[in-house]
């Protein structure tokens, strides 16, 4: 803690520094008119220097203002529907002054997206590694709320959510979902500038938001520690000072019911305030015949931001985010058992127990300060200072039945606090880069209490105990036939469930009798064995048995960065990175004695417990690590095109894994990425492409998953050790009318396990491919928007889109039981907008699924450990109505 104070401290000392220079200011103001004369309202004016910006738009009358500019070059930047952009550098002197800027009718021109991927403002054309934008306007024109939705448009990415408490993340084929709070994430999300990585508190609602960027390969030296093999960057709107706002209110089927919006207000000519919320309820569209249903959404957001610009080389932004879910359970459904009066099908009714009780409740709190100082013509200091805390609770049915077998609580909790700072240079002719250093730590938990009928768990697990008590007669020294002749008679199988009701066994066999009744008396065998049986042996099972398991994480990291761009001669460009890291990591185990033992616990070798071998308190193991990531980048730049190619090296942190009985260190993962490509505007900027080929060469390639080991239930990191991918990725705009364009994107994964390790030994996933990793992926649309009235005043759209993607196993072990064959979505906005006097208005219709496709998201899951994998249906059809009103 006192580390974290000293930090603050600096910050604030930083600030103070900042603050107390105060140099001769600038504005610019003048209209925005057509080059007829007309006055444009509402155009967006964006003022760029470096890594900061000024945005505003036009008032009614076309006027427009930008106070408080530091003296210099900058990059003005105005837009305005049916109209081409107008970019031009601006030299803003000390004192006041006005221009008017005239506006010329696009000829069908692509809308430019900015992207701060390498810490400074640019063109994303301009970027020599793979980087997808996605902007705030275009997010709300395709409907993007969520996560899910939002990788349907990225070539590369993938991301599912069985629920904001698990989240996955896939980046050319690489997944990164890890709860326990003892392993490390392979692709970072960022909220403006801070890592949100932990999985359990990583899912934000996307509104009122600036822009999304998607960095692919390996980003270690842009975004640090846990980019080892990409990162999403959520950019969110900040304050300006004009006067704004819009709410957003709708409703469809399954009760959705939507609220959203925001309120932008100036406070004086040195602050300003931006308000925004996020409401979306709906009901869960799987029954359940336990109670309540499954596979809904409760969720509120609120973010407010407050600006402070007490100079105009000085900005600060500080920014409050708080998400409350009240999710009701997810359907984690078993499809070997249908519940009474249903079927198997995972996307029917199911029944699950405790019914109501089930629940997904998540409190995710976000603190994060932003200060940006101009220092000089060239330089200029970035801080980034973030808090973040999150507390989850999630309820499930393991077993996807409502037989009592497996009922548990994931409850995670976690903080963090991290530092950076950064040093940006720019010569304004050949050189532009960043140095600097930072500072994270964090420090999460996971209790996990389980709940178990044993005479329920039993009748479950009956296979498993007939293996474990088989291995022990064997090893006595009894005859294999005779084995496999007794085991059956002893542990005779029984199915879960019949006629949709539970199974019960009161009483573990009478194993002393039967025995004897085949010929093997109690003293002919081991006095281990014999005390065995003694034990069980007609013994009692619990109605109800109770045991929790903790696991413990802390890790802190100071690491020192540097990048750079050198542009060699014309458009060759040659770019540098490295970031050394110095990691501390702690990982912790603890489970507690049961208050309720149980005879099975017994026959699993875990007693008190049944699942969870105790143990005796809290275990905890340290680790220190030193390593380096870095990347090299040669561009060539001519006209807007770009053609590229790097090197880089990613890496993800090792992992410090303790159970009852051992502890494993895992070797840090190392990747080697080499990839090329090109991106650019052709055509007269109608024309916008983007294609990528990739290498990756790992080695030390994680796995993670439930296992039952020797009787106890453990989460297994594994490393499964050599790994390639090899990809293609294109991406395609073209704007055919002067407001509307079509997309298409396309990806293309063979990303599989190698045949043999380092050492030359057979692999266990040899020639498996990668979980959650379809081989080809695509999706296209059209944004379709008509004028009706002169001026433009009133348009209506209409926007379908389709996405595919081929066939996905939900597990390294590419088992067939687990995995969703190729499936397509249709989704669609189509709606009206217009605008009277000031205020905006806009009717919409929206539909995701509209085909109403029946597909999993995930499949195996804890249920999988003792034969009973549960599967987790995607989101239905959804339809709805939407108004939007705004100044």
């Amino acid at each position: 803690m006192h580390k974290i104070l000293y930090l603050t401290l600096i910050c604030l000392s930083f600030s103070i520094l900042t603050f107390s220079q105060q140099p001769a200011t600038g504005s610019l103001t003048g209209a925005v008119k057509t080059a007829g004369g007309e006055k444009l309202a509402s155009a967006t004016l964006l003022l760029t220097m470096k890594e900061k910006q000024w945005n505003t738009t036009s008032n009614e009358q076309g006027i427009f203002y930008f106070n408080n500019l530091t003296p210099g070059r900058y990059v003005l930047k105005i837009s305005y529907a049916g109209y081409a952009d107008h970019l031009e550098t601006i030299n803003i002197v000390a004192g006041g002054q006005e221009r008017d800027f005239l506006l010329s009718q696009a000829n069908e021109q692509l809308e430019e997206v900015l992207v701060s991927t390498q810490k400074r403002l640019q063109s994303r054309v301009d970027v020599p590694i793979a980087v997808s934008a996605i902007s705030g306007p275009a997010m709300n024109r395709l409907n993007i709320r969520q996560y899910d939705e939002l990788a349907q448009y990225v070539p590369g990415l993938q991301m599912q959510l069985q629920s904001p408490n698990n989240p996955s993340y896939v980046i050319r084929g690489i997944t990164s979902d890890e709860g326990d709070t003892r392993t490390q994430h392979r692709v970072s999300v960022f909220q403006d500038g801070v890592s949100m990585s932990r999985s359990r508190g990583s899912v934000a609602e996307l509104f009122d938001m600036e822009r999304v960027e998607v960095v692919k390969g390996p980003q270690g030296t842009l975004f640090g520690r846990g980019a080892q093999i990409g990162a999403v960057h959520l950019i969110q709107n900040k304050p300006t000072h004009q006067l704004g706002g819009e709410l957003q209110l709708g409703y469809g089927n399954w009760n959705q019911q939507i609220a959203n919006g925001y309120i932008n207000t100036p406070l004086g000519d040195k602050f300003a305030n931006r308000f925004a919320f996020f409401y979306n309820q709906r009901d869960g569209f799987i029954d359940n015949k336990a109670g309540g249903d499954l596979n809904g959404r409760n969720v509120i957001a609120l973010r407010n931001t407050l600006r402070f610009q007490p100079s105009a080389a000085t900005t600060a932004d500080l920014i409050i985010n708080y998400q409350h879910d009240n999710y009701p359970g997810t359907s984690f459904k078993s499809m070997q058992y249908a519940p009474a009066g249903g079927d198997t099908a995972f996307w029917s009714a199911a029944a699950l127990n405790p019914g109501k009780d089930l629940y997904i409740k998540r409190d995710v709190l976000g603190l994060t300060l932003l200060l940006n100082h101009q220092l000089s013509s060239r330089w200029d200091l970035a801080s980034i200072t973030g808090y973040r805390q999150y507390d989850s609770d999630e309820a499930f049915d393991a077993d996807g039945t409502n037989a009592p077998v497996l009922f548990l609580n994931e409850m995670a909790k976690g903080k963090q606090f991290s530092q950076e700072f950064r040093f940006n240079y720019d010569d304004k002719k050949r050189f532009s880069g960043f140095f600097g250093a930072s500072f994270f730590h964090e420090n999460a938990s996971t209790d996990l209490p389980l709940r178990i009928n044993e005479q329920s768990l039993y009748v479950a697990a009956t296979p498993l105990i007939q293996q474990a008590v088989a291995g022990q007669l064997l090893a006595a020294g009894l005859p294999a036939q005779q084995v496999n002749a007794l085991i059956p008679a002893l542990f005779p199988i029984q199915p879960v469930l019949k006629n949709g009701q539970p199974v019960y066994v009161s009483n573990l066999p009478d194993i002393a009798g039967t025995l004897a009744m085949a010929g093997i008396p109690l003293a002919a065998l081991p006095v281990s064995i014999q005390q065995l049986v003694g034990a069980i042996s007609k013994a009692p099972l619990n109605a109800y048995h109770e045991e929790w398991s903790h696991d413990y994480g802390k890790n802190t990291a100071y690491e020192i960065f540097a990048d750079g761009t050198y542009k060699l001669a014309g458009g060759l460009s040659l770019t540098a990175g490295l970031r050394g890291s110095y990691e501390k990591q702690m990982g912790g185990y603890q489970a507690d004695p049961s208050a309720q033992p149980g005879a099975l616990g017994i026959l699993m070798g875990n007693y008190p417990n049944l699942l969870w071998t105790p143990t005796d308190g809290k275990y905890t193991v340290t680790k220190d690590y030193f390593s380096y990531v870095g990347r090299v980048a040669l561009n060539y730049i001519f006209g807007e095109n770009n053609v590229y190619a790097s090197v880089s090296r990613g890496r993800r942190p090792g992992v410090i894994m303790l159970t009852a009985a051992d502890t494993t260190f895992l070797q840090p993962e190392i990747v080697w990425s080499y990839e090329a490509g090109v991106k650019g505007r052709i055509a007269g900027g109608k024309l916008g492409y983007d294609l990528a080929v990739y290498y990756y060469d790992w080695s030390h390639f994680q796995s993670n998953s439930y296992e039952l080991r020797n009787g106890s239930l453990v989460y297994v990191s594994k490393d499964a050790g050599k790994a390639h991918s090899l990809g293609l990725e294109a991406a395609l705009q073209y704007q055919f009318l002067r407001q509307s364009h079509v997309f298409a994107n396309w990806a293309c994964i063979d990303g599989q396990f190698n045949e043999e390790d380092e050492q030359g030994n057979k692999q266990e996933y040899a020639g498996n491919t990668f979980r959650l990793t379809p081989k080809n992926s695509f999706s296209a649309g059209v944004d379709l928007n008509l004028p009706l009235q002169k001026g433009r005043n009133t348009i209506v759209y209409v926007r379908p889109s389709y996405t595919y993607k081929s066939k996905v196993y939900f597990e390294n072990s590419n088992r067939a039981d687990l995995s969703q064959d190729g499936f397509g979505l249709l989704n669609a906005t189509a709606g009206i907008r217009w605008t009277a006097g000031r205020l905006r208005y806009d009717v919409t219709l929206f539909g995701r699924n509209l085909a109403d496709e029946k597909y999993l998201i995930d499949a195996g899951n804890t249920g999988d450990a003792i034969g009973m994998p549960t599967y987790i249906a995607g989101n239905r059809r959804t339809l709805g109505l939407m108004f939007k009103l705004g100044f």
